[in-house]
């Protein structure tokens, strides 16, 4: 047993308040930590003192005298007290103390300082405020659960989801508003959220483990993906599909036809006729209207099995697997519909279609659709509906495209050539002239033929830039042949297509001018379709070129429709008659009758009058007593290189 004194010793080294007050509310033990806040020097100071004599007063005497009546003892009594204008918290336990009777003998109590553990505590406050805002601000759901599905804590965009309150779902189970299988791991789902929207969601599942490793329980996490799925299907809706017919892509269509298989199947490829006259007459929105209509009868008329695309503006590809009825039969009943007149609004609109066909398997699609492309340029140019494809016009499409692609780097690199022919004076039987024409020596393809490569050049715009090559290669020519002979003529070619360049004739000009070239000696032969265009460039072009001094020819005379008003009036210097004349003089009466006509009538107006075409020695002999003045023709030679040229009629070429 301690005496009071060891007691007391113990006591005083405690860092807390201990004190013991008697019924009568006298102090019978205190420590030194109660004493040095009460203001004593010593613990003995305070015995037999009240509440009333110390700084506290008698604050707690209400409060200590129900504990002694209670018989219940206070504990973890926490009290914000103020000491010198300071803020301090205590934490006091007060436990009675009675006699064997029962009666109260006095009232035990320890008070700490807890200032430090309520900043902890404050500050853990903080923490999960700040945590549980962090979690509520998170807009996907989230949520925590025990190993039997009752949650045990989620977040508010959980709660939005389940339209249910906290006190509905902590500590509860429900799984049954969710699908029955989530495993953990990652996984999509489409769910109903409380409003009956659906929800793309990409949930979470993974276990939370403790310091041990064991698992607390599930953390399921979910990321609502709605917006970036509606997208994605936009914009694969966009990547695949027409977004005014709403008929697949061709790129998509090329796409899908690679995985049908090598099964036998037939492919379509369709073309409106004048689409773009019906735009400009009625408007954009009344042909976009008439696609739609005919992108509907298409998909009508279009078997299940079968894949239908929107190739362009106005074409449209459709792949069709074997049918139970004859592919002619099919296509024409298809053009039939297509064809059928179309009530856009308030037009009656009609439309013109061709088909082009082409047969294959049905994973080599590509493929077919260049098979059906030659179809269908063939069958237009020849105004047949429906085409099948012949193997031999893919060929010239091939070799079509890559002379396309050939001809502006052939023309700036001047692999085209020109090539000079002799025109004869029919009755002096000697060298008038030449004329220049051109040739394109192919690396690969060899010899290609004007009648191939210069419409080409018309159609891609060329025309004037090849025109200018051989010009200057020809007047260049002709002032090296002109040394030894000066008044040696030149014939040159020029495209309807190059007198819509308003400067043509300035061109020209300056080409004689730089390589020395007298204008009277160069003849620029024109077709009679230039002569009945009605265009400012054309008129301004020709009056420029004969006020000049150049002369004027009609190439290919009689096989147009040019007015003979013409003639006089533009001063046209020479008539070539077209080889089709030539080649018939001695057969058909009709032609020598034309023949003469036209003889006579450039001589009457003073033309001279050429003939092109002459192969044989009778139709030089027609010709000259008919009194036509030149001759051109493989009688006398085929177009020859200009060294060939000049070694043949004795002219320098250095």
């Amino acid at each position: 047993m301690f005496t009071p004194d060891q007691l007391q010793a113990i006591i005083d080294q405690l860092p807390i308040s201990i004190f013991c007050r008697g019924a009568d509310g006298r102090y019978l033990l205190v420590n030194r930590h109660f004493a040095l806040h009460a203001g004593a020097t010593h613990p003995g100071e305070l015995i037999g003192k009240r509440d009333a004599q110390l700084p506290w007063g008698d604050v707690f005497h209400e409060e200590d005298s129900q504990i002694l009546a209670r018989g219940e003892p206070l504990l973890h009594q926490q009290q914000l007290c103020l000491r010198d204008d300071n803020e301090f918290w205590i934490e006091t336990h007060k436990v009675p103390i009675y006699d064997e009777e029962g009666a109260p003998l006095a009232l035990f109590g320890v008070v700490s300082e807890i200032g430090q553990h309520k900043e902890l505590e404050q500050t853990f406050k903080q923490q999960q405020l700040l945590q549980r805002r962090l979690l509520d601000a998170i807009p996907d759901p989230i949520r925590f659960e025990d190993h039997d599905g009752r949650v045990l804590d989620c977040n508010q965009a959980f709660l939005d989801f389940m339209g249910l309150q906290a006190s509905e779902v902590l500590g509860q189970n429900v799984r049954q508003h969710l699908p029955p299988q989530m495993p953990m791991g990652r996984g999509e789902y489409c769910l109903l959220d409380a409003k009956g929207q659906g929800r793309h969601l990409e949930i979470i599942r993974v276990e939370v483990p403790d310091d041990n490793g064991l698992s607390l329980g599930i953390l399921t996490l979910s990321r609502d993906i709605t917006g970036l799925r509606t997208t994605q299907a936009q914009l694969q809706q966009e990547q695949h599909y027409d977004s005014l017919t709403g008929l697949l892509k061709l790129s998509h269509f090329l796409q899908t036809s690679r995985h049908l298989g090598g099964r036998p199947a037939s492919l379509l490829l369709i073309d409106l006729q004048h689409f773009r006259e019906i735009n400009d007459r009625f408007g954009i929105r009344i042909a976009d209207r008439l696609l739609n209509q005919v992108a509907q009868r298409l998909q009508r008329l279009t078997p299940a099995n079968a894949l239908l695309c929107r190739v362009a503006a106005d074409d449209f590809a459709l792949l069709l697997p074997e049918l139970d009825k004859p592919l002619a039969e099919w296509s024409q009943r298809l053009q039939g519909e297509l064809m059928a007149p179309y009530q856009v609004e308030e037009h009656r609109i009609q439309i013109t279609c061709f088909l082009g066909i082409a047969q294959g398997r049905a994973n080599d699609a590509e493929r077919l659709l260049g098979h059906a492309e030659a179809a269908l340029a063939e069958g237009k140019r020849l105004q047949q509906h429906c085409t099948l494809f012949d193997p031999e016009l893919y060929q010239q499409l091939q070799r079509r495209k890559q002379l396309s692609a050939d001809l502006p780097q052939a023309i700036r690199s001047a692999e085209l050539t020109a090539v000079y022919q002799p025109i004869i004076c029919a009755r002096q039987d000697k060298l008038h002239g030449a004329e220049l024409l051109c040739r394109w020596p192919h690396p690969t393809l060899g010899m290609v033929a004007p009648d191939e490569f210069i419409p080409l050049a018309e159609e891609l715009g060329l025309i004037g830039r090849l025109g200018e090559l051989m010009l200057e290669q020809g007047c260049a020519q002709l002032a090296r042949w002109q040394q030894v002979w000066p008044a040696l003529m030149l014939s040159v070619n020029l495209s309807p297509l190059q007198f819509r360049d308003p400067e043509l004739g300035q061109r020209i000009q300056a080409c004689a001018l730089r390589h020395g070239i007298t204008p009277a000696t160069l003849e620029l032969e024109i077709t009679e379709g230039v002569l009945m265009e009605n265009a400012d460039e054309i008129e301004q072009n020709l009056s420029s070129l004969i006020q000049a001094g150049f002369q004027l020819a009609i190439d290919d005379f009689g096989t147009g429709y040019c007015s003979l008003a013409y003639l006089p009036r533009l001063e046209v210097a020479t008539l070539k008659l077209d080889r089709s004349f030539t080649r018939d003089l001695v057969s058909n009466a009709a032609t020598t009758a034309i023949v003469r006509s036209v003889i006579g009538l450039g001589h009457e107006l003073g033309i001279q009058i050429t003939a092109e075409g002459v192969e044989t020695q009778e139709q030089r002999r027609w010709l000259t007593e008919a009194g036509c003045d030149r001759l051109q023709g493989y009688l006398f030679s085929r177009p020859l290189p200009p060294q060939e040229f000049g070694r043949s009629y004795g002219l320098s070429d250095t």
